[in-house]
């Protein structure tokens, strides 16, 4: 005998089934990232950029006083950076330094000499801006990934006083051979390209992180939890968060241990 209580209860799932409505289950794996950032002071939102096209997901602060964060709306099969604001001017940039492997069976680090010959390539390809920051070179002894950001602060064509160009780029090498080259299949990622007044820009606070970037969401993996984000500075200033950063700082660094050598 069936009861009329499970009739009632089964018919729903039956209609679900048939019609093809998404279950519960279905929907708690729809590809979203999640995550918890602390503290949360100025916590103003979040959002998933795929670089590739220059969309924009925007996320909701699911719990404002936890931090919890979840960004919906993705697609399978595509790779995203998160970005993290807290207020106009502060902002938490993922970046995606990750490079292919390299042909050896080992894999190879980049070396000093390798880093040095790809800072003074890069520095010769930029010809409109006059002041460039390499915030780092990361890669295998094939494939490198450089962070750069650049100002042109010399006036330009329509500039206003006190006017300037600030760009941010993420630029890719490659040595087939002996030398190493820029990648011909693509010119570079632009991240930023603003043109805006000097005061406007030494007011901004952005962090750049490898590891908020190259988040891939897959079939397998179709709900990325990044766990604990740790707020960024406030400081004003362009920078990358973690290991190799600002390369700048580090040639110049051993620049002067090197001039105090007797």
């Amino acid at each position: 005998m069936i009861h009329k209580g499970v009739v009632r209860c089964g018919l729903p799932l039956l209609l679900a089934v048939v019609l093809g409505w998404p279950s519960q289950a279905a929907a708690q794996v729809t590809p979203r990232i999640t995550g918890l950032v602390s503290p949360t002071k100025g916590l103003t939102g979040v959002a998933a950029i795929e670089r590739k096209t220059r969309k924009k997901f925007v996320g909701k602060i699911v719990d404002a006083k936890t931090g919890r964060f979840a960004v919906a709306g993705l697609t399978e099969g595509r790779v995203y950076d998160l970005q993290v604001d807290f207020g106009p001017r502060c902002r938490l940039e993922g970046i995606n330094l990750k490079v292919p492997r390299s042909d050896y069976v080992e894999e190879q680090p980049l070396a000093a000499e390798d880093i040095k010959v790809i800072n003074t390539k890069v520095r010769r390809l930029n010809k409109f801006e006059d002041e460039v920051r390499i915030l780092t070179i990361q890669g295998n002894i094939q494939h490198a990934a450089i962070l750069i950001t650049k100002l042109r602060t010399r006036p330009f064509f329509g500039s206003k006083p006190g006017e300037l160009i600030w760009r941010a780029e993420l630029w890719h090498f490659e040595r087939p051979e002996e030398t190493w080259l820029k990648r011909t299949d693509e010119l570079f990622t632009v991240l930023y390209r603003e043109r805006m007044q000097k005061s406007r820009y030494v007011q901004k606070a952005v962090t750049f992180d490898g590891s908020l970037g190259g988040i891939a969401v897959t079939s397998k993996n179709p709900r990325v939890e990044l766990g604990r984000i740790a707020a960024p500075s406030t400081k004003p200033g362009v920078r990358l968060r973690g290991a190799g950063s600002d390369v700048d700082k580090k040639k110049d660094a051993e620049g002067a241990r090197g001039a105090k050598t007797p």
